[in-house]
């Protein structure tokens, strides 16, 4: 019998390696989808998320199952008994239990502001159902569900009714889901924002997430993350956090490695003053068992405040995959000189945060409006291959929300029949050997001359406090015209494909 089992393992993920990848989208016969968290059982993949039916008034909670071809199995969407509500659900919000019996699933009722606790058997069923009111928060955010030894562990925000101000919560079930404990932790001052929750041993949950102050000018918005400890019955027993500022947003998705190290996925960010917004350029950061800094590396361009790793995933043999959402100008129309597309972004990062591949996907291309694109989660296969779940917002004839899978090899492929290594965005490092800006100093025009053709994503002065005062999107133009600028100190940031470059310039005259 063991033989047989292990044949039968072999075969399977023969199947697996064998298997094509796709890209597909799905409203699962509704008005609305969107996945948000999935995962998988040997040949069958589960997604997690929401649907609005016809003829419901409000999104309802989805339970879809599928073959790892990508075709639909079968799907449940329960509504809210009052039929008037709204199921928000996230990434890290559904697990497959350690028993394999069956699924849980958490998210807030919307206009309720309660949190629930949902579980369900391997097909889908709602086994419990449990609804949590709290008399004493203004609105209850359950972004995350763990499995602990004898309950779970449940994670996320609630607002406080006195400073209005969002607080991290770690509320402990039962098995049946009965309220065992519940602590909230704030920061003075500032809002508490969940990034992610790990089981270090059996007494120890590190949470993570980041502080921001709110209620300021953008120009005055920093963050911090927070990394802190809690024991099994809720008790804090360390915590540490950076200092306030744009360089580290946040801790989102936190890794401890058999080395001791910590690997969580952050974000770097400035305030461009054009704009009046804060943009973001995601980052990894390692440090040591005490937190000092080992190493960090930033991904992609900061340029708009919606470029994120919205979830990072440990990959089996080492290393992580980062999924999230970035700007994208495809040339085709609608023309832009910002981005006519949001789209899907994974990058595959190797165990010592080197960067392997990228690539960013459309589940629609609509030549009239574009597209918004969002990942959310994903699961590997026993081959290697990577299955990112997310939605895909389309807006013609009428704005519509669809559920979004996209698998890829573990080179990155979607055809995988001839698949080959994907490099990533970063060129070689002569790639900006030939730029020269010139005259500097300049008294008014300054011309970029260097050895390419292809376009500038972005042209930027900036002052010497990282202010951008000029700037020019997806432009051949070869020229910059400082005339409106006080004589002194700038620094010219010119971007393409994905890489940037800096370079001091004097404005005299």
């Amino acid at each position: 019998m063991k033989h047989i089992f292990l044949l039968l393992s072999f075969l399977y993920e023969i199947n697996l390696q064998a298997q094509p990848g796709f890209n597909r989208s799905y409203d699962l016969g509704a008005k609305a989808a969107g996945f948000f968290s999935i995962e998988h059982t040997h040949d069958t993949i589960v997604v997690y998320g929401v649907a609005k039916e016809f003829g419901m008034p409000a999104f309802g909670m989805l339970f879809a199952r599928m073959d790892t071809f990508g075709n639909i199995i079968d799907h449940q969407v329960y509504n809210d008994s009052l039929e008037d509500d709204f199921t928000r659900v996230n990434q890290k919000s559904f697990i497959k239990l350690s028993n394999g019996g069956g699924y849980a699933g958490v998210g807030q009722i919307f206009y309720r502001d309660d949190g629930y606790l949902a579980l369900f058997d391997m097909a889908g069923n709602v086994t419990r159902y449990m609804e949590y009111e709290d008399q004493v928060s203004l609105a209850d955010f359950f972004r995350q569900v763990l499995e602990l030894e004898n309950g779970f562990l449940i994670l996320g925000e609630k607002q406080n009714p006195i400073t209005y101000n969002a607080e991290i919560f770690a509320m402990k079930t039962d098995f049946e889901g009965n309220v065992l404990w519940e602590k909230k932790f704030s920061t003075p001052n500032r809002v508490s924002v969940l990034g992610d929750c790990i089981l270090l041993n059996a007494n120890e949950y590190v949470i993570g997430g980041s502080t921001v102050r709110i209620n300021v000018p953008t120009n005055l918005i920093n963050n911090t993350s927070k990394i802190f400890a809690i024991d099994s019955l809720g008790n804090l027993k360390w915590e540490w956090q950076t200092q306030p500022s744009l360089d580290e947003m946040g801790a989102g998705s936190i890794f401890h490695t058999n080395d001791n190290k910590w690997v969580y996925n952050s974000a770097r960010g400035w305030y461009n003053a054009t704009y009046n917004e804060i943009s973001i350029q995601p980052k990894m950061v390692v440090r040591d068992e005490q937190f000092n800094l080992i190493k960090q590396d930033t991904f992609g361009v900061a340029d708009s405040p919606v470029t994120a790793f919205l979830n990072v995933i440990p990959l089996q043999n080492g290393g992580w995959m980062a999924m999230g959402t970035k700007p994208a100008n495809y040339a085709t129309q609608p023309f832009s000189t910002e981005f006519n597309a949001l789209s899907g972004w994974m990058y595959k990062i190797d165990s010592n945060v080197n960067k392997v591949w990228s690539r960013i996907d459309t589940a629609f291309w609509s030549t009239q409006t574009g597209s918004a694109n969002y990942l959310y989660d994903a699961i590997e296969l026993p081959s290697g291959s990577i299955i990112a779940c997310g939605y895909s917002r389309t807006y013609e004839p009428a704005p519509k929300d669809w559920g979004w899978l996209i698998k890829v090899s573990a080179d990155g492929c979607v055809d995988t029949l001839s698949c080959a290594v994907l490099p990533t965005s970063s060129p070689a490092a002569s790639t900006y050997d030939a730029l020269r800006l010139f005259p500097n100093p300049t008294a008014a025009v300054l011309n970029i001359d260097d050895d390419q053709e292809a376009p500038w994503e972005r042209i930027e002065v900036l002052n010497l406090a990282g202010q951008v005062l000029l700037q020019k999107r997806h432009t051949t133009e070869n020229r910059l015209d400082l005339s409106t600028l006080e004589d002194g100190l700038y620094i010219v940031r010119l971007t393409r494909a994905g890489n940037t470059v800096a370079r001091k310039v004097v404005k005299k005259g």
